[in-house]
């Protein structure tokens, strides 16, 4: 046999086959579902879903709302206590519970309650970045999409080919994103997922012209399905820079799409790009913050933990910063982004020092080397509440201040005004209530005792003294 023969009909078929039995064995299993948003539908969700990203802030952002400039657009006035928080005609309980489910994704107290999730105009324009950071690209941020034609090593929107014996799928986002409905929550493939994005799916409101955001639908160049449209906001620069918790996971498959092996995931047995896998900036995630609220006007040292802050691959270290987003949802204005050098950071961990801000809403996340951006998380600034006098005047007990909120008197269990001499509560009745001014009526009080006010941004006293 010739030598052209023998390389045909041996070494080739040979050379086949251990290829497809290496891809069969170091393929990765489905990625670790804490990357971005567990890929499930939000009616299999619960609260302690929700709290996975919501861990803190949540009553402190909610209540900044409260006769704040924010409008209920059902009653066109500023939002009241009782419009999230009805109160039993007992007047002894309250019968929302903290839980997210019971308002969002529902109707509640006469409220059609807006979806958190792909319903605010960031989404609505196709801002993805707005909300995830640089794990997903704007649709319209200038990113290089290809223009040439899916090759053999683009990705396929779902796979190209499949074990028959493992089911493990290659070749595209399937190899990662596996559906798994005997997982609590069932995992979902891209259709369920993306075809339920709120205001952006043309499954909304039946509006099919939405469709053509992620299909080709006339004139179909490559498909309906093509990967080209999924680049639009998912490019390869973003997500060849994915990496969950890299400094204990790099050597680990299935935990992002870096790890030894991951390219042949999604390319089959090629490696795409200039970049050789891990040499990018590895996104940074947080997944909490330390403080549930900052105060008005106050410095505070706060820690945000999470992954990849500070990622050393080949050889290069990079470095993240924390910045601190525009948008002060209180009074509609915004301010310039404020950026803080970490005075302590590890690849989990960074301590900062938030100086002094405003009253009101923020998000608070982290960028690497000025390019890419972790996910947000809320960071709230709130009155610290002071109370400066409590002066009697015969029966009547005039309370100064600052920070004391809103009083609704349906809520008096819980927002009001205590006087006591350290044994004994005194009879106490509101008369009027501002921010920086209670007077309250108590037959009973007197010089020395202790006045407290318990508001909704917190609690604070001084002792009642004489006109």
């Amino acid at each position: 046999m010739d030598k052209k023969h023998f390389i045909l009909h041996y070494l080739i078929p040979i050379a086949i086959g251990l290829i497809l039995v290496g891809l069969a064995f170091a393929l990765p299993p489905p990625v670790d579902q804490r990357l971005g948003v567990y890929d499930t539908l939000l009616g299999n969700l619960v609260e302690t879903n929700c709290r996975n990203c919501h861990a803190t802030g949540v009553p402190d952002t909610h209540h900044n709302l409260i006769a704040s400039s924010a409008i209920n657009r059902y009653t066109n006035a500023p939002f009241g206590c009782q419009d999230c928080h009805p109160v039993l005609s007992n007047g002894t309980e309250i019968t929302l519970v903290r839980n997210c489910i019971e308002c969002h994704d529902n109707t509640f107290n006469g409220m059609n309650i807006r979806r958190p999730h792909h319903e605010t105009q960031a989404a609505a324009d196709r801002h993805c970045n707005a909300c995830h950071g640089s794990l997903v690209d704007n649709y319209d941020d200038g990113h290089y999409i290809p223009t040439s034609p899916p090759s053999t090593m683009t990705p396929d929107t779902k796979y190209k080919v499949i074990n028959q014996t493992s089911g493990r799928k290659w070749g595209g986002c399937e190899s990662c994103h596996e559906p798994n409905l005997t997982a609590s929550p069932p995992i979902y493939g891209n259709n369920n997922t993306h075809h339920r994005l709120g205001n952006l799916s043309g499954f909304r409101n039946n509006d099919f012209t939405k469709c053509s955001i992620c299909h080709d639908m006339h004139n179909a160049t490559y498909g309906s399905d093509s990967i080209r449209y999924c680049e639009r906001c998912h490019s390869y620069s973003s997500l060849h820079n994915i990496q969950y918790d890299i400094a204990n996971t790099a050597q680990l498959p299935g935990y992002g799409h870096l790890g030894p092996n991951d390219c042949q995931g999604c390319h089959a047995s090629y490696v795409a790009g200039s970049l050789a896998p891990g040499s990018d900036i590895i996104i940074p995630t947080i997944d909490s913050v330390s403080v549930n609220h900052l105060h008005e006007g106050e410095p505070m040292e706060v820690t945000i933990y999470g992954d990849d802050f500070v990622t050393t691959v080949d050889g290069i270290t990079r470095s993240s910063v924390v910045a601190i987003a525009v948008g002060v949802i209180t009074n509609g204005t915004t301010i310039p982004n404020i950026t803080v050098a970490p005075t302590n950071i590890t690849a989990s961990a960074m301590v900062v020092t938030i100086p002094a801000m405003n009253k009101g809403l923020y998000a608070i996340y982290a960028i690497k080397d000025g390019i890419v951006e972790s996910n947000k998380r809320p960071l709230v600034a709130v009155e610290r509440v002071l109370v400066n006098s409590a002066i009697i005047n015969s029966t009547t007990v005039t309370i100064n201040g600052s920070g004391f909120g809103t009083y609704d008197p349906a809520y008096n269990n819980w927002t009001n005004v205590t006087i006591n001499n350290g044994t004994t509560f005194r009879s106490v009745q509101v008369i009027n209530w501002s921010e920086t001014s209670i007077n309250v009526t108590s037959p009973d009080a007197a010089i020395e005792d202790t006045a407290t006010v318990n508001s909704i941004h917190g609690t604070n006293s001084t002792q009642v003294t004489g006109g």
